[in-house]
Formats: C-alpha cells, structure tokens, sequence
C-alpha cells in the first residue's frame, strides 16, 4: 500500500501531466479556429495556455518541498489522469462552436480534478494548498470565461 507522501506527489505529477496536455489542446484549438475572424479567441486560449503553463511551473518548484524531484522518479499515470484520460472530451473540433465546446468541456474536467486534489485526504503543506488553492480559483475563472464565450457564441 502507498505511504500518503506517494499519493499526494503522484497527484501532483498528474496534474502536471494534464497540464502539459491541456496546453497542447489549447494550441490545437488555435489551428482549429478561423485566425482572421476568431481573434477574440485565439486570444483568449493564448491566455490560457500561459495561465496552464504558470500552473505546471509552480507544481515543478513544490514538487521537491513535497518530498520528490521531478527527476527523481519516472512519472506513471495516476487516478487523477486517468480521470482526465477517460472523460477525454476532444474529439477533432474545427471552427468556433465545436472548439468551444470542446474547450468547455475540458474547463469542466479542470474543475473537477481540482476538486478532487483539494478535497482528497492529503499531506500538502499550507503553502501548497494555497497555491493549488489559488490555481483552482484561476481554474474556475478560466470555466465561466469559456463558458460565457460559448453562449455568447450561440446568441
């Protein structure tokens, strides 16, 4: 059975994975999209592709104060990616309303695996569950933004 220190980092190494991942949806999400009419958006994922790799950054530096170099030990996937994985909500989206949509869907999985991360029974310091905290909050008001983009879309 896992120590409490494992799952915890295995957690965090997770959401560095999803990161990683999200940033690469976000980037084809630009591809997807018209680049003369959609500038808006394009604008709007460019942020969130930042706000994702601000997140991962932070993660790499608590990721040793939790006990664990990032290099230390080979990553595998987790109960938290393979959340991600299963509910994989990006199918090939092309023009506004499917990249909308397929970006709302994956804000709502952020949401979630957040929620799971700061309500699962964890070890984290103070100073990472502020920062995780911190980052759910920020995850929350990336949502609402593409969700908002997304009825604004449909009016």
């Amino acid at each position: 059975m896992e120590n409490n220190q494992n799952i915890h980092t295995d957690q965090l190494q997770d959401l560095i994975q999803i990161l990683t991942e999200r940033i690469e949806v976000y980037t084809n999400a630009i591809s997807s999209v018209d680049s003369d009419k959609d500038v808006d958006l394009i604008a709007f994922f460019e942020k969130c592709m930042q706000l994702s790799q601000q997140f991962k950054s932070e993660l790499l530096v608590i990721l040793p104060k939790e006990g664990l170099s990032p290099s230390e030990k080979q990553w595998t996937a987790g109960t938290l990616y393979n959340e991600w994985e299963k509910r994989n909500p990006f199918p090939e989206a092309s023009g506004r309303e499917q990249v909308l949509e397929a970006c709302k869907k994956m804000e709502e999985i952020m949401q979630d695996i957040f929620k799971q991360i700061l309500s699962s029974n964890n070890n984290f310091s103070e100073n990472t569950t502020a920062i995780l905290k911190s980052q759910a909050t920020l995850q929350q008001e990336i949502y609402e933004l593409t969700r908002d983009l997304g009825k604004e879309n449909n009016n």
